[in-house]
């Protein structure tokens, strides 16, 4: 995720873009930063973030992040899901040998296993299931072996037809949806199914909603309150803390008669406000009451 792009304001730590407004070309300032972030679950829990330095790639950063992660949180997963930019060799066996598995996206940035799979599946006959307003065909196979990742793994390929229902000029209409996904993991098929795997790829998508965008849009997460790289991982672990915070008290806390009447997080966190201010204003009034008159 990128954070406080600016043309003006940079600090060394900054990395920086061309890009082209009118007939200028402008330098443009920011940050880049990795979050690990627990999947599939309520409350949505960021663990951690770590920077990318100036002349650093992503997965490097994710590699210094998930080092910290793996001694802290060793127990809170077992395996790691990640998008096609790290379906590469290293990262694989990084993860591998620290005990962890892994499930990516497949592309053609790994062509080979690819091609492997695709002939393969050409001569099988698909499976499906039916899911919620959706089905779904798959194949899938596992045994591949690669010349420099440390373990086999195996590749799902889904085509999966989704009907959607939108209300548009105050009418309903349907439509169909069709997509294809490719996936590779180190997990055999004993361990976890086919149905289960899907799910696990496409709830990589948790991070994006539960996280940049909602920390982005409703916490402030785009605002920098002081450009300085240790104040920025301060800043944004201190949201994370208060994130997990109001989601474990309004999932955990409240009960299903408050959650309806509230509705929404947000709403919750603007009542807190509210009340802070309020107990805030009394206090001073009381305080103003019990002076002395001069």
């Amino acid at each position: 995720m990128n954070f406080f792009p600016s043309r003006h304001r940079h600090c060394s730590q900054c990395l920086k873009r061309k890009l082209k407004i009118g007939d200028k070309e402008v330098t443009e300032y920011y940050h880049r930063g990795v979050i690990c972030h627990l999947i599939g679950l309520e409350p949505a829990i960021p663990l951690d973030v770590e920077l990318t330095r100036p002349g650093e790639d992503e997965v490097s950063t994710a590699k210094r992040l998930l080092e910290r992660v793996f001694r802290n949180y060793s127990r809170f997963f077992d395996v790691v899901v990640a998008d096609a930019l790290y379906m590469e060799s290293p990262f694989f066996n990084f993860c591998l040998d620290r005990g962890k598995h892994i499930i990516a996206v497949l592309k053609s940035n790994y062509p080979t296993l690819l091609e492997d799979a695709r002939g393969l599946f050409s001569d099988m006959e698909p499976k499906s299931w039916d899911g919620e307003r959706c089905s779904i065909k798959y194949w899938q196979a596992e045994g591949f072996r690669t010349e420099t990742i440390n373990a086999p793994l195996r590749v799902l390929h889904t085509e999966e037809t989704h009907y959607k229902r939108r209300r548009i000029a105050g009418q309903w209409l349907e439509n169909t949806e069709r997509k294809s996904w490719w996936w590779t993991t180190s997990i055999p098929e004993r361990l976890l199914s086919a149905r289960q795997f899907c799910r696990a790829g496409h709830k990589r998508w948790d991070i994006e909603n539960k996280n940049f965008n909602s920390l982005g849009r409703d916490w402030a997460l785009n605002h920098c309150f002081k450009h300085e790289p240790t104040a920025i991982v301060n800043f944004i672990l201190t949201l994370f803390i208060a994130f997990v915070l109001l989601q474990s008290f309004y999932h955990r806390n409240l009960k299903p008669q408050a959650r309806a009447l509230f509705g929404t997080l947000i709403a919750i966190a603007d009542e807190l406000y509210v009340s802070l201010c309020m107990r805030r204003s009394r206090t001073a009034l009381l305080e103003c009451h019990a002076q002395p008159p001069p």
